[in-house]
């Protein structure tokens, strides 16, 4: 994230736009990092989170020198714009938190001028793996062992690891990659595994729901593909995961994702025949309560949007009548081209952390509003992907899926482009995505109104 075309204009937060002005915040850095004899060399933006007219939590990724050993450090940021002068009441509420040493020397400050609170990582204000990720004679002596002995049948013994943050969202998740080297039986043997921590889902839960898809018939067969859970840690929060080899199908070419979208169907179908008890239900209610919220949200930052909202509002809610009598299926919660992995013509879904049950109807319909979110992203149609869609259907119903009428999902094609890409083009802020929004609004609105893709 180094280029940001387009920021709402928030009055709450008038400093917006410098903290996302990655030379200026270079700037403010180097003079936090200097005395502590660290050189910046460079600063970007690796997530944002931003709730209109409240705050915007950001979090930045700094490349060091250090100035005495001439070594290339990495440094993670995670900063809380504020308003209203609330930086300061929150850095005084956190004061007397326990912190951990950093890489670069600063650990927790408070940025007056930017109305700007700062942990630098491993401190996080709500997550503790952090700490304990970062510290790898605690995680040498601690917690590896244990996982050692489950991938070795108890007769390993660790050599070393080593370890890359491959996502962290601050204060909410974050996943780790480790590759683990340990002997047994005078062999070495080499193993690629991820830790993952976070406060929604519960780590318990996520761990027992990866066992029951495991489990399953389908996950026997072949024809579901998902990672093995391996350990969860209750003392560390943590829940570890083999690795799974492949490219996420978002890096493959189109014509090779459209190919693969038959299979993909197929496997979708496998999992939504498969019952997790233990995952949570997604209702009407639940639906429409979580409607009025991103519209109230997306009206905040887009005020000039606010009549479109309205009326995809009242065509969304009309629309609900789609699910009545609809049985509940297990569904990803989170399914785009970048939680599907291909290795060759094998697929394999990662990231279920968002499972839940619901109709099958709205995870059909997040696949092709995701297509479409990412095609005006692109300046192509938002039909372009059609013929991808068609195949995801073809092999969905192939594999016992029930295709829903053309209606029911264009229905659920609008749902998903106001309710999860509008939504993350404007809390997520990445760039570029900020200037699409009122498209993707509008876009939305037209197709709940004709319950039809043929006009778009």
């Amino acid at each position: 994230m180094t280029s940001f075309h387009t920021l709402p204009q928030d009055p709450a937060l008038p400093q917006l736009a410098r903290a996302f002005d990655v030379h200026a915040m270079a700037e403010v850095f180097a003079d936090e990092l200097r005395v502590h004899g660290s050189q910046l060399e460079s600063c970007t933006i690796e997530r944002v989170k931003y709730r209109p007219n409240r705050n915007c939590t950001l979090s930045y990724l700094l490349r060091l020198r250090d100035g005495i050993s001439g070594l290339a450090l990495e440094q993670r940021v995670t900063a809380r714009l504020c308003s209203g002068g609330d930086s300061v009441r929150r850095a005084a509420s956190v004061s007397a938190t326990p912190l951990h040493a950093t890489l670069s020397g600063p650990a927790l400050r408070l940025l007056p001028a930017l109305d700007m609170l700062t942990w630098w990582w491993p401190n996080d204000a709500k997550l503790t793996a952090p700490q304990l990720l970062a510290d790898a004679h605690a995680l040498r002596e601690h917690v590896l062992p244990e996982l050692v002995a489950v991938l070795s049948d108890g007769r390993g013994a660790l050599i070393n690891h080593e370890i890359e943050i491959v996502q962290y969202v601050p204060e909410q998740r974050l996943t780790a990659r480790l590759d683990l080297r340990w002997q047994a039986g005078g062999q070495h043997v080499q193993q690629r595994v991820y830790a993952k921590a976070s406060r929604e889902p519960d780590g318990a839960l996520a761990h027992e729901i990866l066992r029951t898809l495991q489990a399953s018939p389908a996950w026997d067969a072949g024809s579901l593909r998902t990672p093995r859970a391996l350990l969860w840690q209750p003392a560390h929060a943590l829940r570890w995961q083999l690795g799974l080899p492949g490219r996420a199908l978002l890096d493959l070419p189109r014509t090779e994702a459209t190919r693969l979208a038959t299979p993909l169907g197929a496997q979708l179908a496998a999992l939504h025949g498969t019952p997790v008890a233990a995952a949570s239900d997604l209702s009407r209610a639940v639906l429409y309560t979580r409607l009025i919220q991103i519209t109230e949200l997306l009206g905040d930052a887009l005020p000039a949007s606010r009549g479109t909202l309205r009326r995809a509002a009242e065509y969304l809610t009309d629309g609900l009548r789609w699910l009545e009598g609809a049985d509940l299926v297990t569904l990803h919660g989170d399914l785009h081209p970048r939680n599907v992995l291909s290795d060759g013509d094998q697929l394999a879904l990662i990231d279920l952390d968002d499972l839940h049950r619901g109709p099958a109807l709205l995870e059909l319909g997040a696949w092709m509003a995701e297509g479409m979110y990412r095609a005006v992203l692109e300046g192509g149609a938002p039909t372009r992907d059609q013929q991808a869609w068609q195949a995801l259907l073809e092999g969905y119903a192939g594999a016992g899926g029930i295709q829903p009428p053309p209606q029911a999902l264009a229905w659920a094609c609008a749902w998903n482009l106001l309710c999860q890409r509008a939504w993350r083009c404007v809390v997520n802020l990445k760039p570029g995505r900020f200037a699409i929004a009122p498209g993707l609004i509008t876009l939305a609105a037209d197709i709940a109104r004709s319950q039809s893709l043929e006009e778009v």
